[in-house]
């Protein structure tokens, strides 16, 4: 990451190259000098980009444009010396669309301010597009199939080979439906990984298993510098501690028990019924014992990891956290090596069965934890070097009023390796400033807790006994 300090004054510096809006009369007006503010939006749990742009209007645009929601924004954004064509914010060929002008409120001098909402141009297609045939292939061709033909996309794609032919019959239902399908229902050519994400960051869309984004290497490390640490020897800006100094930070989520429960994190039971040889088989996931045979986000660190639970009996029995299967799955399936319920040309089962013991409970356990990991928001100074479901490192100072015997300077649960969930990034043109805020998050410990072996759910040894009481309808 060493060229990008080069020829950069400052961290956050951005360059605007193209910021046009095309309207529907066909008419090209340029925005650099009227945007105030410019908001995108990346997330791995959503299919595209959104974002605002707030312009000043001074030739009421809104108005004579007119702005309708079928326009289109053309842009182009840059870290300065940062020249790599996936390192660039570049919608100028793939414009955005706008879908809304959400305000016009007037200002000083006749002029007015609005706010336009846009999404990525595959939104709008795939809200007009009906699926309404039969799918044939691995799931990660049919989501390329989807993206290409059914979106019209020519954007990069990148794409994790799933295993298994299969032949999915879209009943009349659009393409990011078909997709979820394919997401929810994958396996990995090369690991068997069940944890596939469909999402659009800054330079593509992507098709890919957690445990494949668990693997890159950290893009940037984030700390926070004291104020003198941010310069060199020489007295001037150190642009990569800048960049990578954490402004602001706020602890968003630690594991939530009950959630965690009920929505089968911990442990889940799941019935699976052949419809064709009429029997049916259990199956029980468990968090704990399956930690080491998955994928986590500190897998490929340097550093052991541990469940994000503690692994301590509960009771007398020595039943742990996950031995209690709350969540309960019952699912059909059509054969175990091949799928009876669907032909080729041949009068042949060439396809391979909706497996749900393959991926569903450990699939869902994976997503779940997500919503009650270690996470943790960032606002940092903005570079479009990051993307969502990249990896980077961040390490939270140890608060607290004492210091303990072994002299933290970091959050022992808070540090090392993280996913980034999501990101708002913020462009301000008149400061030229571009700034982030980020979700980031860890489904592992780095060192393990302590477990007694006899530290039991706290509970009275007698029981309370039962009042049974009674009311008279006295006056009725």
């Amino acid at each position: 990451m060493a060229e990008l300090s080069k020829g950069v004054a400052r961290g956050g510096e951005f360059e605007l190259v193209q910021a046009d809006l095309v309207l529907s009369t066909g008419r090209v007006v340029g925005l650099k000098a009227s945007i105030i503010n410019l908001t995108l939006f990346e997330d791995i749990f959503q299919y595209t980009l959104t974002g605002q742009i707030v312009i000043q209007d001074a030739m009421s645009l809104a108005s004579t444009g007119p702005i309708i929601g079928q326009e289109y924004l053309k842009l182009k954004l840059k870290t300065p010396t940062v020249g790599e064509p996936d390192r660039i914010i570049d919608y100028s060929e793939n414009a955005f669309m706008v879908t809304s002008l959400d305000l016009r409120e007037p200002t000083s001098g006749g002029s007015q301010v609005s706010i336009l909402s846009f999404c990525s141009r595959e939104f709008a297609m795939n809200q007009r597009s009906v699926v309404n045939r039969t799918l044939t292939g691995s799931y990660s061709d049919i989501v390329e199939r989807m993206l290409r033909k059914d979106l019209d996309s020519h954007k990069t794609f990148y794409k994790e080979p799933s295993a298994e032919s299969k032949k999915i019959i879209a009943p009349n239902i659009d393409p990011f439906s078909v997709i979820s399908i394919a997401e929810s229902r994958a396996l990995s050519k090369k690991h068997s990984d069940p944890t596939y994400l469909f999402f659009e960051n800054l330079r593509g869309f992507n098709f890919r298993t957690l445990g494949h984004l668990y693997s890159r290497t950290p893009m940037l490390n984030y700390s926070q510098y004291p104020a003198g640490q941010k310069t060199n020897r020489k007295g001037s800006i150190d642009i990569m501690k800048n960049i990578q100094n954490l402004e602001e930070y706020t602890i968003s989520s630690s594991p939530d028990t009950i959630y965690n429960h009920s929505a089968g994190v911990y442990a889940s039971h799941m019935i699976v019924h052949d419809i064709f040889s009429k029997s049916y088989e259990n199956y029980t996931y468990n968090y704990i014992d399956n930690f080491f045979n998955e994928r986590h986000v500190d897998s490929f660190g340097s550093k052991p990891i541990f469940p994000l639970a503690n692994v301590l009996p509960i009771n007398p029995a020595g039943d742990d956290i996950a031995d209690h299967p709350a969540k309960q799955y019952l699912q059909p399936t059509t054969g175990k090596s091949f799928d009876n319920s669907v032909q080729d040309n041949s009068s042949q089962t060439p396809f391979t069965p909706h497996n749900p013991q393959k991926s569903m409970q450990i699939r869902n356990a994976h997503m779940q934890m997500m919503n009650t990991a270690l996470q943790v928001n960032i606002d940092v100074l903005g570079t479009t070097v990051i993307a969502a479901g990249d990896i980077v490192e961040c390490n939270i100072p140890f608060s607290g009023t004492y210091t303990t015997t072994q002299n933290e300077v970091f959050d022992r649960l808070y540090k090392g390796r993280f996913l980034i969930k999501a990101i708002r990034h913020d462009f301000n043109p008149a400061e030229n400033q571009h700034t982030m805020s980020m979700n980031l998050c860890k489904d592992n410990f780095l060192e393990p807790l302590e477990a007694p072996e006899e530290n039991y759910e706290p509970k009275s040894k007698r029981s309370k006994g039962t009042v049974t009481e009674t009311w008279d309808d006295i006056g009725f």
